[in-house]
């Protein structure tokens, strides 16, 4: 369990094992070699723009999470190559309890009943995230609506992703708006907040999630980073305090999952997590990256309503 994994580099550089990784491969489930170099922090993925690695496989998974349920079978043998032949085969059903006999043959059944059990022999909160991303895209997409999906926009959208977007959450977090901006609140048919949008700071039309959110099937945990294609002509209502309105995620067009901000993981677990990112934060001076949490960003959605 505990040897290291080496990552196929032209370099031939090692990497560090990841507990997700490590266990993964343990049961016969390895997954893609780009995503074991940038869970071991291989030093192609850790620069200025692209933070670390950890950051990185979050894209990674972002850029599969908007591909639609059409292209499920092949978004599993993107995720798992030594399986890619066995989805395009086998149906896309979700594992049951019942079924030793798809395990025996090394069936599909095998590798979701795998995902299914990975989060709880996980020790830490940041690969639980990642492995529930990672079991939902091996769903067949047909169970029970979530009451918090998004519509799904499938084209690109223009919103950056460096590791300073964080930085203008941080401070809406502490209600300070720079002059200019605005922010948007994204809500539920029942009102509740969803996500918050900035306009006017860094790029436009980014969001960040405020509860666990489902695109295509896939559970996406608060913290995540989305861009919104919207009208500028759907129903709006000014915010209680800070510039910006009040919309219905209904009356937006899509949403596009873009990757785990550093506020989807506890503060006693960010640096770890985030590493070199989380660093860059630091450095950067941006606005209490280390304490700042989901509910403060709650807390400044709700008074807006």
């Amino acid at each position: 369990m505990e040897t290291a994994q080496h990552a196929k580099a032209q370099d031939g550089g090692h990497v560090s094992p990841h507990e997700l990784c490590v266990l993964l491969e343990a049961e016969g489930c390895r997954l893609n070699d780009t995503l074991v170099e940038m869970l071991g922090e291989h030093f192609t993925h850790c620069t200025e723009r692209r933070g670390c690695g950890f950051t990185q496989s979050t894209r990674h998974l972002g850029v599969l999470v908007n591909r639609p349920l059409s292209e499920r079978k092949e978004v599993i043998g993107k995720l798992f190559p030594g399986w890619a032949r066995v989805a395009l085969r086998e149906p896309l059903t979700p594992a049951t309890d019942d079924d030793d006999g798809a395990s025996a043959s090394g069936g599909m059944g095998q590798l979701r009943r795998v995902l299914r059990d990975l989060p709880a022999k996980l020790a830490r909160e940041e690969s639980r995230l990642l492995a529930v991303l990672i079991a939902d895209l091996l769903l067949s997409g047909e169970g029970p609506p979530s009451p918090h999906d998004l519509p799904a926009w499938g084209e690109e959208l223009k919103v950056g992703t460096c590791t300073l977007a964080e930085r203008y959450f941080l401070e809406i977090a502490h209600d300070l708006v720079r002059r200019g901006g605005r922010i948007n609140v994204h809500v539920s048919e029942q009102g509740e907040p969803l996500l918050i949008e900035k306009l006017s700071l860094g790029d436009d039309h980014s969001c960040i999630s405020l509860v666990e959110l489902r695109l295509n099937g896939v559970r996406v945990p608060p913290g995540s980073l989305f861009a919104v294609q919207r009208r500028d002509d759907i129903a709006l209502r000014p915010c209680a305090k800070l510039p910006g309105s009040v919309m219905r995620v209904r009356d937006c067009d899509g949403y596009r999952f873009l990757r785990l901000s550093t506020l989807a993981v506890s503060p006693e677990n960010r640096r770890r997590a985030f590493s070199a990112h989380f660093q860059q934060q630091i450095e950067a001076f941006l606005f209490s990256p280390g304490q700042t949490t989901l509910d403060h960003l709650r807390g400044v959605a709700r008074a807006q309503l």
